[in-house]
């Protein structure tokens, strides 16, 4: 089975598209996923982001900060809970939230060609399940 090494590929092509995409800005591919999430999740935690992506907390640290000091998010204490940070993008992001989110849509649309309704479901299901799937299986490994 050779889908771990299609998987890597996909990936590999996605990270030139949208580093193509944001090549007139000062930030990487690395910090897209980061910068989406937080602009669909207005208000999301550090905590609850690195979950979101199957990312560390260091990774998301890291990114987020690149996106704070660019000024296209900004981060604040949860009124609650001081220990909790929240993140919402600045109004400056948003001529990048709309290319990154055309790219998104024009880089779905390359990825699904060809491909009918029916497959494109049956397509997300099983790589939901593969995503659970490799969490169970770090999870087990970690806990050992």
């Amino acid at each position: 089975m050779r889908y771990t090494i299609h998987a890597s590929a996909i990936s590999r092509y996605a990270n030139r598209i949208y580093t193509h995409c944001l090549h007139d800005f000062p930030i990487g591919s690395g910090q897209y996923f980061f910068l989406l999430r937080i602009y669909e999740n207005d208000g999301i935690s550090l905590y609850a982001l690195a979950q979101m992506g199957f990312f560390d907390k260091g990774t998301v640290s890291r990114g987020v900060q690149k996106l704070e000091e660019a000024g296209y998010i900004r981060v604040v204490p949860d009124e609650k809970d001081r220990r909790c940070r929240r993140l919402s993008v600045t109004e400056a992001a948003m001529p990048i939230i709309h290319r990154l989110l055309e790219a998104k849509e024009k880089w779905n649309q390359a990825l699904t060609a060809g491909m009918s309704d029916e497959e494109c479901l049956l397509l997300e299901d099983l790589m939901a399940k593969m995503v659970q799937n490799a969490k169970n299986y770090l999870d087990e490994e970690e806990s050992e």
